[in-house]
């Protein structure tokens, strides 16, 4: 009789919690999971998405288990069983033809998160550098960096927060757009830990989650709007004079003049043409401009007139005296008046906030999901620093810290660039554009991987009808024929996690690396990313950049890696144990010595980089498509997409137990909305904007709010009648963006508008 064996791996999609677990082999199939042992016992976790997908989507009825060559025309379903062999020769005989005709930077590749794995995650863009080909940034079309753009120019980093466990210890716990009990499983109990601990919690997002039902208040404000409500909390402390002196005067630039000429920081070489760039302050004391590094009396409100080294007088004023004008446009009565909620509470919670510490902030992707989304990160970010609540215990503006961004981050140069070679980068959003225009190069291939493109990316009727014609080749990697696997050239199966080899798998919500181990044998003729793009680029006279063995790769990326965090892993205990905690203090409170890696070495409240955009200081901008906008006089809804408790994306909606619980997409609307539609529980309804429609049937839900609805997102387009939800969303450039990072999809920035569908009577 065959044993049941027990492999230690990782449940590793992109819910970000990336749980251990135990698997129950026999005879290659497994037959139970159950969550593994963890230094920490409180993430050990498991849940029923994590369950279902070693159940049920392995050797899932749609599961691809042999590469596929389209016969007939793109998306009309006619394919051709190949070998392994057939397909690599096929890929690498079409990328050479397009590289010597139209050069290596016509050959193009991008990815996105459907695989937590780091071989997995970086192969890609390995593959576009080692061919010298195009690279469409992480997330491609999605962008979904507006939390970064709101840390980068402010604290230096990409993403920061402090450990979920150090909740416990908050006094005040303000939630923006985070609907934790849905989406955060594995992080959940810190919440519950904190309230049983004496927090008090806030919830603000304008539809009542799950999240919110389990806060001491939620808050509603009219979406899009985060960045008005800060900016009022912050009026409050600056007008009741609530704000840390020191710390605003030591950990920040906001005592550094400015100038009102240009909106530049004064510089010593700007005063005496000396050559030096350090910044000026005012000294209260001594009544002069001083180097900022120089002076323990620094004045945080100042306005001088100053004589520049070529005889020009210029009024300069510090910072602080420049935002505290800028702000007086959101008092709370306006504040309020543009959120669409009582004033009163925008002056209890900044009270709270500023008197109440420490105190915590932490945002979630809802909050960023507009056109100038960044500007809610950044305002929450000037709101912790006028208070003092950064780089201390039980506070904190949090959003994403975790081994995942730590790895990314450092990885070894040779590693991203093999032999030295490099792609040619462009923005993701600027995917449709960049190919259907040739700018600023001709594109004529592209091979997407672990990317739900189909589902995940906005008008995806566009890119069929209007970027493909454009490529002789598309190629995807796939475990299912998903909606863009349709339209492939190429079809090419990859393993799922529980089939991989073996592959380090960090986390986004903790400091642990595991590693993943193969538990099963691949389904059907399946490989790797790793095999995949080794296939090709064997053929393509460049295979010895992908010849390093797997557990040999795990070793180098942790030995090589530029953060002393990753490369002193305890690594015995990570391949003996299957996981480590980064080398970090425990709890980890970023900027606890006070550093920040910034230019200043402070935090950036005035980002001069950001002045021609209009945003040297936090701000507010009406959302792109609002109901304010005269787009509403047509369109009056707002479009929320959330993510839905029992799916990752789109990875798990096709699955029986998920069925069970969620058997089709519903529409969340308010009564009152519907009423006005004559719209009733059930009803097929049409959402529809000048972009495009879905079909989809209305549940009647006061968690939605009054002029907004919500349909939960990670449906394929044959869950609905007609259409797809990502018909109806827009991908606009954004200048401010651009100069940071690139232009994030806005997916809440959306205006449509309903009907009911007629019934057809039946024959």
């Amino acid at each position: 009789m065959t044993q049941t064996r027990v492999v230690r791996t990782v449940c590793s999609p992109n819910c970000s919690g990336a749980c251990g677990i135990n698997a129950y082999v026999k005879n290659d199939r497994i037959e139970k999971i159950e969550p593994a042992e963890f230094p920490d016992e409180r993430f050990r976790r498991i849940c029923l998405k994590g369950i279902s997908m070693a159940m049920q989507r392995i050797h899932h009825p749609e599961r691809l288990r042999y590469p596929l060559r389209r016969v007939g025309e793109r998306g009309e379903g006619k394919w051709q069983r190949i070998s392994w062999d057939e397909a690599f020769d096929f890929i690498a005989g079409e990328l050479g033809r397009i590289r010597d005709t139209h050069g290596s930077r016509a050959n193009a590749w991008t990815t996105m998160t459907g695989n937590y794995g780091i071989t997995a995650t970086t192969s890609p863009e390995r593959m576009a550098n080692v061919l010298e080909g195009t690279w469409f940034s992480y997330l491609g079309l999605m962008g979904d960096a507006g939390c970064s753009m709101g840390y980068l120019p402010t604290l230096g980093v990409f993403n920061t927060s402090n450990e979920w466990a150090d909740l416990v210890g908050s006094k005040l716990v303000l939630i923006f757009a985070r609907n934790l009990a849905d989406t955060g499983h594995s992080e959940m109990h810190f919440l519950f830990g904190a309230m049983e601990a004496g927090a008090r919690v806030v919830v603000i997002d304008p539809r009542f989650s799950r999240t919110a039902s389990k806060a001491d208040q939620w808050v509603s404000p009219r979406p899009g709007t985060d960045a008005a409500m800060l900016l009022g909390m912050i009026h409050v402390i600056l007008e009741r004079d609530l704000l840390d002196h020191e710390f605003v005067a030591t950990r920040s630039n906001a005592p550094f003049l400015v100038r009102s000429d240009n909106q530049q920081l004064l510089r010593e070489d700007d005063l005496y043409g000396n050559g030096s760039q350090q910044t000026m302050v005012w000294d209260e004391r001594a009544s002069c401009a001083v180097p900022s590094g120089s002076v323990k009396h620094v004045a945080l409100y100042a306005e001088q007139e100053m004589t520049l080294a070529d005889g020009a007088r210029v009024l300069c004023r510090t910072g602080l005296s420049v935002m505290r004008e800028a702000w007086q446009a959101f008092s709370p009565a306006q504040a309020a008046a543009i959120c669409e909620i009582p004033e009163q509470v925008i002056v209890q919670l900044a009270l709270d906030y500023a008197q109440q510490t420490p105190a915590a902030i932490w945002l979630g992707q809802g909050a960023q999901r507009y056109f100038n989304g960044h500007l809610a990160f950044r305002a929450a970010i000037t709101l912790g620093a006028l208070c003092g609540n950064i780089g201390k215990r039980h506070a904190g503006v949090n959003w994403s810290d975790g081994a995942m961004f730590r790895l990314l981050f450092s990885l070894p140069e040779e590693w991203r660039f093999p032999g030295g070679k490099r792609a040619s980068e462009v923005r993701g959003t600027r995917m449709m554009e960049a190919i259907t225009q040739g700018d600023p190069w001709p594109i004529k291939s592209l091979w997407l991987a672990g990317y739900g493109f189909g589902t995940q990316s906005p008008n995806f009727d566009r890119f069929v009808k209007d970027v493909l014609p454009q490529l002789d080749l598309f190629v995807i990697t796939e475990q299912m024929m998903t909606p863009a696997a349709d339209y492939a050239d190429i079809v090419l199966p990859c393993v799922s996690y529980y089939e991989d080899e073996m592959d380090l798998v960090p986390s986004a919500e903790n400091h642990y690396v595991q590693l993943r181990q193969r538990a099963i044998e691949p389904v059907g003729e399946s490989l790797n990313d790793w095999q995949i793009f080794a296939g090709v680029a064997q053929r393509m006279g460049c295979g010895e950049h992908w010849s390093m063995p797997a557990e040999e790769r795990c070793r180098y990326l942790i030995g090589n890696s530029s953060d002393p965090a990753v490369a002193n892993i305890d690594t015995q205990a990570l391949f003996e144990q299957g996981v480590a905690r980064l080398d970090l203090p425990d709890p980890h409170v970023p900027f606890a010595d006070g550093v920040f890696p910034t230019p200043s070495g402070r935090i950036e409240l005035y980002t001069e980089q950001l002045a021609e955009h209009g945003q040297a200081v936090a701000t507010y901008t009406e959302p792109f498509e609002s109901s304010r906008k005269p787009v509403a006089q047509r369109y009056p809804l707002t479009l929320l997409t959330s993510h839905p408790m029992h799916t990752v994306h789109s990875q798990h909606t096709n699955l029986p137990w998920i069925r069970e619980l969620v058997s089709e997409p519903r529409l969340e609307i308010n009564p009152s909305d519907a009423r006005a539609r004559g719209i009733a529980e059930g009803d097929l309804v049409e959402v529809f904007n000048e972009r495009g429609t879905v079909q989809v049937k209305a549940l009647l839900s006061s968690s939605a709010r009054p002029g907004s609805i919500n349909l939960p997102q990670g449906w394929w387009p044959r869950d609905f009648p007609a259409g797809h939800y990502n018909d109806l969303v827009h991908v606009t450039n954004n200048p401010a963006q651009d100069a940071i990072i690139e232009s994030n999809f806005a997916i809440f920035d959306n205006q449509v508008e309903l009907r009911k569908c007629p019934v057809i009577a039946s024959n």
